[in-house]
């Protein structure tokens, strides 16, 4: 027999003897089911089986209420790069009936197996989370997701005490959010997505996305953020034929024609949602690192929005890995700029809407249909939406501003205070006997908490004046809070008085919280 076609013939036999590669559960069901944990634990023992699965490692992050694993993949190329390489967080399912995100990050996961996006490899680390709300995603039921167009069964939001673990960021009181901030401080990633559904207005996009809202996060890194994400916009269109846009609903407000919709009765436009540091993405922007909200669009069909949030992951790591040395270099520069500050740095309160733009916004249909054996009513997008001019509201302004002093004395600090520091990863020091600094306490004048509680708290707002800057001898054991450290726009949002998501916000201070709030302003630091 020829050698050529004994080779020829042994390499049909090896093909054979090749398992086929693996299927996710949607793939395998015809898109008519999710992943369970049990789906996804299988299908990364087989992936990594395949020809280039060496580039993936397998590891638990944590472990949620109910005992169960945090399941985290490593993607990064063998050998040492030659150059720092930019690192990168994505997280699927945090509100469990919301499954596209850990279906696409499986398929990402296949591919990188494979072989494919080799180029990414060579400018990124990527660590993915398919099931960040594992509880969540065990507790299914028909009733999770009702109006989702598909699949039927699906888990619910809340984890398994009961939170919204996207309201939890500057509580910590879940531990897969505990698990997530050891992930922030020991991979220090220079990007974090967050994979979501949305469920709200009929629009005529495929997936929504958002930025780090938070007017208090670094300013280079903001507009930095708004360009990738304009060029990413573009690139869905071109290259995937997907709609994307800023995330928003259609609503109708009061608005007085500047920052604040509040006097002009009755302006119909396009709004995004919060700027509070309870939401993971507006909490990591904190940090000077990069941070994206993607919400599949709930109307279209489930294979739909795996592939656009599909999409969207490889689409946004596309456009950072093009601007890989720039992204390294703002992220430095904005912990630069606290460490050793030539300019303030600013911290507001007081936020509302900025103004808005006017721009061409998508407005969709729906088509309600109530699939056989359900006994619930679905909606399926329909056509790809009319465009409407309308004013869009999609970043905020913060009325208040005060220049970041030079540290925090927390006074009296709690255990709980002083591990929710260490969580966070804000660098403290303790007083000693003696220290003194030029200071300034907040005299608190009014109380506010709501009748109802939100997240297992009643959260506490807090009304009253600053004293003048004093030389004051501060109490042995305080902690000291230096601005002067990387983090140090994060510490001003958990420990300011006037902070509109701070630790006291969340009844940590309220036992040591009289007539004076018990963190002061520092002016100058103690010897």
């Amino acid at each position: 027999m020829p050698r050529f076609l004994i080779a020829s013939l042994f390499a049909v036999s090896l093909f054979a003897q090749q398992a086929p590669a693996p299927q996710t559960r949607p793939e395998a069901s015809n898109f008519t089911e999710t992943s369970r944990l049990a789906d996804v634990q299988r299908f990364v023992d087989e992936v990594v089986k395949l020809p280039h699965g060496d580039r993936l490692s397998v590891s638990v992050a944590g472990k949620t209420h109910e005992g169960r694993p945090l399941l985290l993949v490593k993607v990064a190329l063998p050998e040492a790069p030659k150059t720092p390489r930019l690192r990168a967080l994505v997280i699927g399912n945090i509100h469990a009936g919301e499954v596209e995100g850990k279906e696409a990050l499986q398929e990402l996961l296949r591919e990188f197996a494979e072989g494919q996006h080799e180029e990414l490899l060579a400018a990124f680390e990527l660590w993915l989370l398919p099931i960040y709300n594992v509880d969540g995603n065990e507790a299914v039921g028909a009733k999770n997701r009702p109006g989702q167009n598909g699949p039927t069964i699906v888990g619910q939001r809340p984890n398994g005490q009961g939170f919204d673990l996207n309201r939890d960021f500057v509580k910590a009181e879940a531990p897969e959010t505990r698990a997530l901030l050891d992930l922030f401080r020991t991979v220090d990633p220079h990007l974090f997505m967050d994979l979501h559904t949305t469920d709200g207005s009929y629009h005529g996009y495929h997936l929504t996305y958002a930025p780090c809202l938070s007017p208090n996060m670094d300013g280079a890194l903001t507009k930095l953020s708004r360009t990738l994400l304009d060029d990413v916009t573009a690139r869905m269109q071109k290259e995937h034929s997907f709609a994307v846009f800023d995330y928003g609903n259609f609503e109708t407000r009061d608005w007085d024609g500047g920052g604040a919709p509040e006097s002009t009765p009755g302006t119909r436009g396009w709004y995004t949602y919060d700027h509070r540091a309870r939401y993971g993405v507006n909490y990591f922007g904190l940090r000077n690192r990069i941070a994206v909200l993607s919400e599949a669009y709930s109307y279209c069909d489930f294979a739909t929005r795996i592939a656009a949030t599909r999409a969207f992951v490889l689409t946004t790591l596309q456009s950072l890995a093009a601007r890989k040395d720039e992204v390294a270099k703002a992220c430095a520069d904005a912990d630069a700029r606290l460490v050793t500050p030539q300019t303030p740095a600013w911290f507001g309160s007081e936020t509302s809407f900025a103004p808005p733009e006017m721009l061409d916004i998508l407005v969709g249909e729906v088509v309600p249909h109530e699939p056989e054996g359900e006994g619930t009513r679905r909606y399926e997008r329909k056509g790809d939406g009319t465009p409407e001019r309308m004013p869009v509201f999609r970043a905020f302004l913060a009325k208040k501003q005060r220049q970041l002093p030079a540290g925090w004395a927390v006074l009296e600090p709690s255990p709980e205070v002083v591990a929710q520091l260490q969580r966070h990863g804000i660098v403290f020091t303790a007083v000693r006997s003696g220290q003194q600094a030029d200071a300034q306490r907040f005299v608190v004048t009014k109380k506010r908490k709501p009748k109802r509680p939100f997240q297992g708290h009643q959260e506490l707002v807090l009304e009253g004046e600053w004293q003048p800057s004093a030389t004051m001898t501060l109490p042995t054991g305080a902690l000291l809070v230096s601005a002067r450290q990387p983090l140090a726009r994060l510490a001003a949002q958990l420990l300011e008085a006037e902070s509109e998501d701070s630790l006291s916000s969340w009844n940590f201070f309220e036992a040591t919280t009289t007539d004076s709030y018990p963190v002061l302003r520092l002016t100058t630091l103690p010897k």
